[in-house]
């Protein structure tokens, strides 16, 4: 793999960001950045593939719309936990 020098302009508040991940990670900003990079264009890949894919798909019924939608709530919720007992008797 080779490697190169670009420069680049971000916002002060992201570059100290930056800085305190790649140094609680133990990888320098330049590592970091550029394995956050890489998973970015990875996941901009996926969905413009997706994208691409949906073309030939027809569009949901409302039915399997509203249990797309419905098993989506479910999932990214918070699953709710059990109130700490009070006490023992």
């Amino acid at each position: 793999m080779s490697l190169e020098r670009v420069t680049i302009t971000i916002p002060s508040e992201t570059l100290d960001a930056v800085k305190s991940a790649a140094e609680r990670e133990g990888l320098s900003v330049s590592a970091w950045l550029s394995r956050a990079a890489e998973h970015a264009a990875k996941i901009e890949a996926g969905l413009a593939a997706a994208a691409e894919a949906m073309a030939y798909v027809d569009p949901p019924t409302p039915d399997e719309q509203a249990w797309v939608d419905d098993f989506m709530n479910r999932v990214t919720q918070p699953t709710p936990t059990a109130e700490p007992s009070q006490g023992a008797a």
